[in-house]
């Protein structure tokens, strides 16, 4: 008898957690819906989850024309940075996007290479040979992120 009760007690604490009528989830819509798009684009360059994508562009750049990224490794975050550049480009307005495309450029030229450079590994071996990205120019990148400190105090957005 008891645990016919306990099995419907736990599927109805099951669902009861699953609700998304939290305060929490409430609040979020509220403080996105009096930004505008440029301040949120801003925010998610400048603040983020984790290490800002601002900062991780700047140690990046430092990193490919430092000739710190030799190896599969040191890559990681050029290629992780990349992506996540880029997706925050497709959702930001069209002025930022083209900035954050601009900031992105040496990344992608970076991946680019790196994908180039194992699609001609060795038969043989299947050795890759990492390509020099100290090559890579980094002088637009670190432009188009200080035009975009300029768009985003514009719009509104402060740190």
């Amino acid at each position: 008898m008891t645990r016919r009760l306990i099995l419907p007690a736990v599927l109805l604490l099951g669902l009861t957690a699953c609700s998304s009528s939290t305060s929490d989830d409430e609040s979020t819509p509220a403080a996105s819906a009096s930004q505008s798009p440029e301040q949120v684009a801003c925010e998610g360059f400048y603040e983020g989850t984790g290490t800002p994508l601002a900062e991780r562009a700047e140690s990046a750049r430092t990193a490919l024309s430092g000739g710190e990224v030799v190896d599969d490794a040191t890559y990681v975050e050029i290629n992780a940075l990349e992506q996540r550049l880029t997706e925050l480009g497709r959702s930001a307005p069209a002025e930022i996007a083209s900035l954050l495309e601009d900031v992105n450029t040496p990344f992608t030229e970076a991946v680019a290479a790196v994908n180039e450079a194992r699609d001609q590994a060795d038969p043989e071996t299947g050795e890759v040979t990492f390509p020099d990205l100290t090559q890579v120019d980094v002088a637009g990148s670190e432009a188009a992120q200080g035009e975009i400190d300029s768009a985003c105090s514009a719009a509104g957005y402060e740190a």
